[in-house]
């Protein structure tokens, strides 16, 4: 295993060489976390408000309440707010019955 290099190694072999840094990335891209788990989840598996309530056809009040009592998670950069494609088939999936039983006990 490589031993890690200090600040001042990377400063150095950039100033000789300014191309190295993509070298640099790319080989610290896969002892990294956070790549590891942005990788997970592509980009086109987000979808923003508006993608949201025309796919579910709902209001943008209904998708805030959604947010608030922690039904749908949801990403927030800015006063840009995304969620995940996977997450809102789960939540679909979850609640997702065949058939309305009455107050009796019967069904509808």
């Amino acid at each position: 295993m490589n031993t890690p290099k200090r600040i001042g190694e990377i400063i150095e072999e950039l100033r000789k060489d300014p191309n190295s840094f993509v070298s640099i990335i790319e080989r610290n891209a896969s002892s990294c976390p956070f790549h590891q788990h942005v990788g997970q989840t592509p980009l086109e598996e987000w979808l923003d408000n508006q993608d949201v309530m025309q796919l579910l056809h709902i209001s943008p009040r209904t998708l805030q309440t959604l947010r608030s009592n922690g039904t749908l998670p949801f990403s927030r950069i800015g006063n840009k707010l995304f969620y995940r494609r996977a997450d809102i088939q789960q939540i679909l999936k979850d609640n997702y019955t065949m058939f309305k039983l009455r107050g009796n006990g019967n069904i509808e």
